[in-house]
């Protein structure tokens, strides 16, 4: 049992510091203004500047002025969207059976025609050694935690490729969105046999939609990122060449950088973006989008009245005035349609997320199958002693 009255200070203590850290912001809020009007100001000394830093941090680019904000376009009618999620079942140590579960359900919604949604569910129930080891620096490893996440986000895009096909033959504009991000961070570090294997399975995805003329938007919701942010840092930073390393200032209040170092991204753009609008396109310097090739992803960000989003998309698509838009005017519309979060990508979720009741309904047919056939039950007795 949770005692909260042992910790009521702590939690009274927690409330003020908070309120008080933003009331704290506005200075930097000011800072930031001046430092995108500096970029305005020169941006190709601006962009160069950002391009030469060696930072400790992520940064992004940008072609054009980055004070520059664009309305939402009209969307087109008809037109279509797809929208695939994932979840798992992970392996379970205190369970009967050592296996997982992945489940990948997609969503595709036409407007503007007598075209039926169309969805569908596929749960893949992984047990053999094919399935649950990963070729990985190698060698065989179990498949758990990263590695699971890794495998269901492959199951995710084996879906899109379906899905974006489907679509295709209807012969409408459409937009499929992803939930999340498009860059794939967790494997800039893995062994360069798996990863090279893993981006090429991922990467299918981008070039059938692109051949397709189907771009495909990951769509982040109250975003952390500071890649903008950081740009400003480089900006702000007082040495002639930038480069953390070599940092004078040892004291983390003395260093300039500091002075916007509170801000995110979207707190920026909040004060920036009316509702629908979007900002530039950004390229950020994540090294994994180095194996993207064309398909590297770039992002920008969006008001879609009730908070600012992050999308993703890839170069091409970036790079194609119709399909900007195209991106730009679905995602908004479908911000309103579902009330603030695309409703295409909350029935992909629905349909895709693993709930409680499902959870022990699973584990109880697996028991079931186990004693039908004879096989052997072993229940851990953490298991036993919690009842579940």
């Amino acid at each position: 049992m949770l005692e909260l009255n042992k910790i009521l200070r702590d939690i009274d203590n927690f409330g003020r510091e908070c309120a008080e850290a933003c009331r704290g912001l506005d200075e930097q809020f000011r800072e930031a203004d001046a430092v995108v009007r500096e970029m305005a100001s020169d941006i190709e000394k601006s962009s160069r500047r950002i391009s030469d830093a060696r930072t400790s941090w992520l940064t992004s680019t940008f072609e054009e002025c980055p004070d520059l904000t664009f309305p939402c376009p009209d969307v087109p009618m008809p037109h279509g969207v797809v929208a695939v999620d994932g979840s798992q079942i992970a392996p379970d140590k205190h369970e009967a059976a050592s296996c997982f579960l992945i489940n990948t359900s997609s969503v595709t919604l036409f407007y503007g025609i007598p075209e039926r949604p169309k969805f569908r569910s596929n749960p893949k129930l992984c047990y053999r050694e094919e399935d649950t080891f990963e070729e990985y620096g190698g060698r065989k490893v179990p498949v758990a935690e990263k590695l699971l996440g890794i495998r269901r986000t492959a199951a995710e895009g084996l879906e899109m490729l379906r899905s974006i096909r489907d679509a295709a033959d209807v012969g409408v504009p459409v937009v499929a969105f992803a939930d999340g991000s498009l860059i794939r961070w967790s494997l800039e570090n893995e062994p360069p046999d798996f990863k090279k294997r893993i981006l090429e399975e991922y990467l299918a995805m981008f070039e059938v939609a692109r051949e397709l003329a189907i771009p495909i938007a990951g769509y982040i919701s109250d975003p952390g990122s500071k890649d903008f942010v950081n740009s400003m840092r480089v900006m702000l930073c007082d040495m002639r060449e930038v480069d953390c390393d070599r940092c004078p200032h040892e004291a983390v209040e003395d260093r300039p950088c500091e002075r916007v170092g509170r801000l995110t991204d979207r707190m920026v753009f909040n004060r920036r973006l009316q509702d629908g609008e979007r900002t530039v396109v950004l390229t950020s310097k994540s090294r994994i989008l180095e194996s993207y090739g064309e398909h590297e992803i770039r992002a920008f960000y969006l008001s879609v009245g009730r908070e600012i989003v992050r999308i993703e998309i890839p170069r091409w698509v970036a790079e194609n005035p119709v399909l900007l838009d195209l991106v730009h005017a679905v995602s908004v519309d479908q911000a309103a349609k579902g009330r603030g979060y695309p409703v295409a990508l909350s029935e992909a979720h629905d349909k895709a997320v693993v709930h409680g009741p499902d959870r022990r309904a699973f584990y109880e047919m697996l028991e079931r199958s186990l004693i039908k056939h004879g096989a052997p039950i072993t229940r851990s007795l953490k298991r036993i002693s919690k009842g579940y």
